[in-house]
């Protein structure tokens, strides 16, 4: 019953996303003095949805795209693109986007609990 409720399906792969994206931040973080090194960023959940949506597949199913990070002339004088504050920012923003999946998920199932009549 749950596995056909979209709302669960889409907050499940917008957290499960957030955690590959943190992943490829700290991918960058732990490079950030590799010479020739270019920061990686994932396709935005964004764009993984409206496939999804588009093509009328499983939002579950679908993985994101690793992208190069278009940087502009900030490569160091080794090659590497990585710039620890961008990878920061970029870190506390995906936290945010993964806090925000794991809300709505949890008020969703909040809000079914009271619906057949639970205390929550």
């Amino acid at each position: 019953m749950l596995s056909k409720i979209k709302i669960l399906d889409t907050m499940s792969a917008m957290a499960s996303h957030a955690a590959q994206r943190h992943s490829v931040i700290a991918n960058n973080i732990a490079n950030a003095d590799t010479p020739n090194f270019k920061a990686q960023d994932l396709q935005p959940f964004a764009e993984v949805f409206e496939t999804a949506s588009r093509g009328q597949q499983d939002i579950k199913t679908l993985q994101a795209q690793t992208i190069e990070m278009a940087t502009g002339d900030v490569a160091s004088p080794n090659g590497n693109t990585v710039s620890i504050e961008q990878q920061m920012m970029l870190s506390t923003e995906n936290k945010g986007q993964h806090d925000m999946a794991l809300a709505v998920y949890k008020k969703s199932l909040d809000m079914m609990k009271m619906a057949i009549g639970k205390n929550i």
